[in-house]
Order: C-alpha cells, then structure tokens, then sequence
C-alpha cells in the first residue's frame, strides 16, 4: 500500500513538473512579447495619432470636417464626445479653428518604465 502511494505522488510530481516545463517554454516564444522589446521603435514608427474634441451633437459636422481636410478617423469615444484621428498636424490644428470642435491635442505617448527607474 506504501509502495501504491509512494508510487502515486512520484507520478502526480513528475507530471506537474512536466507541465510546469511546458508551459513556461510555451510562454518564453510568445510571439506577441518579443525577445527583444522592439516595441517602443514600433510605436515611434506609427503616425501620430490626435483626439479631436467636439462639442455634444456636432459629431457628423466634425466628421464632415475631418473628411475634408483628408483626416482618417481611426476610433471613437463617444460618451466623451472625441474622435482618435490620424492625419498631418497641421490638417488637425486648423480643426481647433472651427465651432463644432472643442479642442485638439495629440495623443500621448505611453511608454513603460525602464528597470532602473524605481517609484516612490
């Protein structure tokens, strides 16, 4: 019976250490984590993405505005009366100038802090 038991909790060890093994392997290629953070030059490489602030129901006049001036909507946040918007700034600073539009500013830039830099 010691030997049943004995035999059983080797058996259950040795298959979690094997799962643990795989999974943490399966973790270390994970596409989406590069090995080597390229992922701030990939975020320096994209367009400059701007909010556009408008007031509340003037958001086809802004649309409207924005196809204009060759200015892509890429997301909406519409409880908050904003537009995320890629396009020349300049195209996007003149937008300020307009009634419908509140304000504009661009997005800024996230990045996570280095190793070295502690929070106090």
């Amino acid at each position: 019976m010691k030997k049943l038991t004995l035999l059983s909790l080797s058996a259950v060890g040795a298959t979690a250490l094997l799962a643990i093994g795989l999974s943490s392997s399966s973790l270390a290629n994970n596409q989406g984590f590069p090995l080597v953070d390229e992922r701030q030059d990939q975020a320096e490489q994209q367009p400059a993405r701007y909010f556009v602030k408008y007031h509340e129901g003037k958001e086809s006049e802004v649309r409207a505005l924005l196809r204009q001036h060759n200015i892509e909507v890429v997301d909406a946040l519409v409880k908050q009366h904003v537009l995320v918007v890629v396009g020349e700034q300049v195209e996007v600073d003149k937008l300020a100038a307009h009634d419908a539009v509140e304000y504009t500013e661009q997005e800024p830039t996230r990045k996570l802090l280095s190793n070295g830099t502690r929070l106090q």
